[in-house]
């Protein structure tokens, strides 16, 4: 149960901003998915934040799966073959997040035929070709797409002022079949942003900056069938994620006796994260009642903190007076080992019960310090009649890692940083029970239940958040419980010329801390706790030619900080802020130069997440008119995101009214109105 695999079909027929039909968008339709903010491809799945979510590309775990600050994922629909979702009831083959599993395996390429398709729309255009090298033993996908805003944008620039953005991915992969029981596929990824800024006002005054962030990935994995019981699956790989910032700032200028003089400063950040991963895992069947996976795993992890690198040259006529390098390093290299195995076993108990048992065991190695986790899952299937099915399932999850953000939408900047021996491994303990009807003929209803306790999660202390940098960031957050529960409803139509789905969510999640730490211990609502979700899917097939697609989601606002009022409060002289801290959380900002006591002003909040958000509800419709050629199939799309132009918030904000600066009102932005696209694609 919790499993869903997703139609590429539905993934590719689902509208989406700019007519780009991405896999994190189609995954947001799903009962118990939330969707963060409005339009992003972030994913909160029943209570969970972005970095409790396993994303699996061909196996190898991603790290960063955002384009465009987490409006558009990595994932090219025409490079994948299969997505399925896992948010409870997880297999133990699988471990090292709390909330879900994204298993997203790319196409291995057609043994026999050549085909391809050729996509251009407003935002990218994409190309996917695929065919034999060796016909009936060798064969090949790639897939490649890029944006072109920097393009387009580049003839209305100021001549002085440049700005350019664009992203890309790169899938490969090779599929070679030695012989019936042996094959291997060789898989590589390549996707990275890119954006620059550059100012050139005169001769004298230069500066400019650039940012670059991306993953590459590659992978060797080979099957291996013993006999017709055994069969054994082995992958290599290798991942990277890095971002790297550069500025620069070039002042030339002539001094009153004429000589020249030249100024010039430059600054590099780089951050990222790489793995080395290796696994082995095996299907055994010794009985028709039992099929028994098993296997082991390890990752070495290279975490890789900010280094800063600062330059600064100054010239006279042409004399150089000063030319020096500064490196500065936040804090050191962080190794970590992780060690895992697992076994689970299938079993069919007689004709109505089945039960998947398993056992997932963990360990992680930094600082001289081990964490090591014994995971017990339990899951079981009872068949009350020809087509009434009931559910059951008991899942502990464990994770090792977090990601520092500060934003509401994915930016660069997030990091990945490991367990140490102040924080401790995150733990979580998942109950779900379903029932599921499948007596009328193409149709599917379900019904599922889950609770769910959370274990070590982090929150930032009062007053203090993360800004690009790790240093000391231990002593930024505390640890604390995290409680979600919910009921989830889907009725879904699979046959006809009328397909789609119909989902209801009710749920809630919340967190807590020790006394005297965030909220004072008390319970405060998550910042993605929405109590109802509901979202429509329709897909319609007129004719051949004519074929439309349909989403409309509603859902009541999640929780937000805001100031409601501000109050005085003492400065002691001893250079403390007596427990209040900077910014606008729950104390104020006060100079640390100032050693005298002295009164201050600081912005009230009565408890963390004070304020809900108002409801938000959005439809998306897209048209797609196809035409067989000669060689193929022509498909015009034409795609209408947030049709009615629903003003839903994407941020809020404290503000003053105009007519009484001394009354506060909440104001609402909205960065996504009606967005009118169109694209073509031809498949030959």
């Amino acid at each position: 149960m919790g499993s869903i695999e997703i139609p590429m079909t539905q993934i590719k027929n689902t509208p989406s901003i700019l007519g780009e039909a991405d896999v994190m968008k189609a995954i947001q339709l799903m009962p118990g998915v939330q969707a963060g903010v409005d339009g992003s491809a972030g994913l909160y799945i029943r209570g969970g934040s972005p970095d409790q979510n396993l994303i699996l590309l061909d196996g190898i775990p991603v790290y960063n799966v955002d384009h465009m600050f987490g409006f558009f994922s990595v994932f090219t629909p025409e490079a994948v073959k299969k997505v399925t979702l896992f948010k409870s009831s997880f297999p133990a083959r699988f471990g090292g997040r709390l909330s879900s599993v994204i298993d997203v395996r790319t196409n291995d390429g057609d043994m026999q035929k050549y085909h391809g398709t050729l996509s251009i729309g407003l935002l990218t255009s994409k190309i996917n070709l695929e065919g034999p090298i060796v016909k009936g033993k060798t064969s090949f996908n790639i897939s490649a797409r890029r944006s072109y805003l920097d393009l387009i944008a580049k003839p209305f620039m100021p001549d002085d002022e440049e700005y350019s953005y664009y992203f890309y991915d790169i899938n490969a992969k090779i599929n070679h079949k030695f012989s019936d029981r042996s094959r291997v596929y060789l898989s590589a990824y390549n996707g990275k942003d890119h954006f620059a800024a550059n100012y050139d006002g005169n001769t004298d005054f230069k500066d400019g900056s650039k940012m670059n962030w991306g993953n590459t990935i590659l992978s060797a994995r080979w099957n291996y069938v013993f006999n017709n019981r055994l069969f054994c699956n082995t992958t290599v790989s290798y991942s990277n994620y890095l971002f790297d910032i550069n500025s620069y700032t070039n002042n030339q200028y002539l001094g009153s006796s004429g000589t020249s003089f030249t100024n010039r400063y430059s600054a590099d950040y780089r951050s990222g994260i790489n793995d080395w991963n290796y696994q082995i895992d095996f299907d055994y069947n010794p009985s028709p009642k039992h099929h028994l996976k098993f296997g082991t795993g390890y990752i070495y992890h290279r975490f890789r903190p900010e280094v800063m690198t600062s330059k600064i040259s100054n010239k006279t006529g042409d004399k150089i007076d000063l030319d020096t390098t500064y490196h500065s390093i936040a804090n050191n290299r962080i190794y970590g080992h992780e060690l895992s195995a697992y076994l689970e076993d299938n079993i069919k108990m007689n004709d109505r019960l089945r039960l998947n048992l398993g056992l997932h065991f963990s360990l992680f190695h930094v600082q001289k310090q081990s964490y090591f986790s014994l995971q017990p899952r339990v899951s079981a299937r009872y068949q009350l009649g020809k087509d009434v099915t009931l559910k059951a399932s008991y899942t502990q999850m464990s994770q090792y890692v977090h990601l520092l953000s500060s934003m509401p939408i994915a930016m660069p900047t997030d990091l990945w940083v490991p367990v140490t021996k102040k924080i401790k491994p995150m733990r979580s303990h998942q109950y779900s029970l379903g029932g599921y009807y499948t007596g009328i003929k193409g149709w599917e209803f379900s019904v599922e239940g889950y609770y769910k306790d959370m274990y070590n999660v982090l929150e930032y202390k009062e007053g203090v958040s993360f800004f690009g940098s790790s240093s000391g960031w231990e002593n930024k957050v505390e640890m604390g419980k995290g409680r979600s529960a919910g009921i989830e409803f889907m009725a879904q139509k699979t046959l006809g010329r009328t397909t789609g789905w119909l989902s209801y969510t009710l749920s809630k999640s919340n967190r807590q801390f020790a006394k005297g730490g965030i909220n004072n211990g008390e319970r405060f609502p998550y910042k993605y706790d929405r109590r109802h979700n509901i979202n429509l899917t329709i897909n319609h097939k007129f004719s051949d030619r004519i074929d439309i697609g349909a989403s409309w989601v509603f859902y009541t606002g999640g929780t937000s900080t805001i100031p409601e009022e501000k109050t005085a409060v003492i400065r002691p002289s001893d250079g403390t802020n007596n427990g209040f801290g900077g910014g606008y959380g729950y104390g104020g900002y006060f100079d640390s130069n100032i050693t005298s006591p002295t009164i201050g002003e600081a912005s009230y909040v009565e408890h963390r997440n004070n304020y809900r958000l108002p409801a938000s509800h959005r439809l998306n419709v897209g048209v797609n008119f196809n035409k067989k050629t000669i060689h193929g199939m022509r498909t015009w799309n034409i795609s209408l995101y947030n049709a009615y132009n629903a003003m839903n918030p994407t941020f809020v904000y404290r503000s003053t009214s105009k007519n009484d600066p001394n009354k506060p009102i909440i104001k609402k932005y909205t960065i996504l109105p009606l967005i009118p696209s169109f694209t073509y694609t031809y498949k030959f």
